[in-house]
């Protein structure tokens, strides 16, 4: 009884949390070591974020790419990483003025899989 009372608080609170507009949708678009193809699991959430957008409509699209470090290689690495999840938008439907790229950041201490991706931010 009390695992289920717990799972109905957590699914209010989750669809409490969607309802909140002020609050951007964020999605994670994860890569490989050291690349810029888009893996078939990529795909599928690029997919996803242009199916989003076209029910959804955001003002603005923001797309930073993340890499392992801050030398310059790992910067172009993020920058690249960016650019084809924004040119992989583009080709699914997504109006191209819409998106931004910007130079993204791993968080502090990131590493591996946590920093090799793209997140993508809905501004509304």
């Amino acid at each position: 009884m009390r695992s289920r009372l717990i799972g109905i608080i957590a699914v209010a609170g989750l669809l409490a949390l969607a309802g909140c507009a002020s609050e951007p949708q964020k999605y994670l678009v994860f890569f490989q070591t050291d690349a810029t193809v888009l893996t078939p699991e990529a795909q599928a959430v690029v997919a996803q974020i242009a199916q989003r957008n076209a029910a959804e409509h955001p003002a603005r699209i923001i797309v930073e790419g993340q890499a392992d470090g801050a030398t310059s290689d790992e910067t172009a690495l993020a920058d690249t990483r960016a650019a084809r999840v924004a040119t992989a938008l583009s080709a699914a439907g997504v109006d191209a003025a819409r998106i931004e790229r910007r130079p993204g950041v791993p968080p502090q201490g990131a590493g591996g899989v946590a920093a090799r991706k793209v997140l993508v931010t809905f501004v509304r």
